[in-house]
């Protein structure tokens, strides 16, 4: 999102208006300050009250912040606004009708929301869960239909948008990354041979993602240490004989020590695009991943990445990995000219900015 209000801000006068959750995310905003008009700062209350019978999903509930309405009505008082851009489903509830709208999905939440039904066991569960799919899938039709442009990270959500929304301007733009920060840094051939998952443990994939390496992937490998690494990570993850958590990092470049850091990124639910995996990537990282996980990147299986599906798939790409240097640096230096080539914000950049432009 900083490069897409970069870019976007080299052309246009941009006005932010972000939630924080806390201080530190305040003060984090203050780097757009030299870029933009405006940065506005509103601290997120999240509703956390039953609403019998209520239409609406939680995470439209959650965000329904007043002092957020009033913050973007404040803006459209002050000055002319020709473009309103809402990142996420549920900063779609800030439309504003009489002005040209633009609304970014980082992920299909209704398509996870299919997903949790689906695999749900227990008759309550089951229950709440389609309620939840029901309410999430209603919501984000409506929405793709009301803004004037809807903006997905990969063509497989572009394609469930478009599958109950046909009429609607769907356009699959990939996140991007740069090359240039996200360079590999000096290799440290003394390092040990380590696995490294990524991710923000509010979001489910990311927790059975990390699940199934620490059960089911980590016991084969008891010489080779296994970091975790990210906010909020689950208690169950905890004293494991080769599982360290490394808690939040505050620069993730510093994980990616090639050739011996090996991401892996087994994910088997959720939609969207893999930041950890772009970035892994670009730093020159040999990685493993489900075929999901690789969705939204050109990958070849053997070539910029190894992809397994499996417990005993990823196992055996594991070991393959382990033992072989040679492959190890020959799928980051693949992994790492398939990004220069094709997800560098230099080649993506025009995509965001053609995106305003009104009919």
């Amino acid at each position: 999102m900083f490069h897409n209000i970069r870019i976007l801000a080299a052309r246009h006068n941009v006005r932010v208006i972000s939630f924080v959750e806390n201080d530190d995310e305040r003060e984090m905003l203050h780097s757009l300050d030299r870029i933009c008009e405006s940065v506005i700062a509103i601290q997120r209350v999240p509703d956390f009250r039953p609403h019998w019978l209520s239409v609406l999903p939680f995470l439209v509930r959650e965000f329904s912040t007043p002092e957020m309405y009033r913050a973007v009505e404040s803006e459209f008082q002050r000055d002319k606004v020709d473009v309103l851009q809402c990142e996420y489903l549920q900063m779609a509830q800030f439309h504003r009708r009489g002005v040209f709208t633009v609304l970014t999905l980082l992920d299909a939440p209704s398509a996870n929301a299919y997903e949790e039904f689906r695999e749900a066991v227990d008759v309550v569960q089951k229950l709440r869960s389609y309620y939840r799919w029901m309410a999430t899938l209603r919501y984000e039709t409506l929405m793709v239909r009301k803004f004037e442009r809807v903006v997905t990270m990969t063509e497989n959500d572009a394609d469930h948008l478009r599958s109950y929304s046909p009429n609607a301007n769907i356009r699959a733009i990939p996140i991007g990354i740069d090359p240039e920060e996200f360079e590999p840094w000096p290799e440290k051939t003394d390092q040990p041979i380590r696995v490294l998952f990524v991710g923000n443990f509010r979001h489910t994939p990311n927790i059975k993602g990390a699940e199934f390496l620490v059960e089911r992937i980590a016991p084969h490998f008891p010489d080779v240490q296994f970091m975790i690494s990210g906010s909020h990570v689950p208690d169950h993850f905890r004293n494991r004989p080769n599982v360290h958590l490394s808690g939040y990092v505050s620069d993730i470049r510093a994980l990616y020590c090639r050739p011996n850091t090996i991401v892996a990124t087994p994910l088997f639910s959720g939609t969207g695009q893999r930041v950890k995996l772009l970035e892994a990537f670009a730093m020159g990282c040999p990685a493993i991943t489900s075929s999901l996980g690789a969705a939204g990147f050109p990958v070849k299986n053997g070539v910029e990445a190894l992809i397994a599906d499996t417990a005993e798939d990823f196992t055996a790409a594991l070991r393959q990995l382990v033992s072989s240097e040679q492959m190890r640096r020959q799928l980051g230096e693949n992994a790492r000219r398939m990004i220069v080539r094709d997800f560098s914000w230099q080649r993506i950049g025009q995509q965001l900015l053609d995106l305003v432009k009104q009919p």
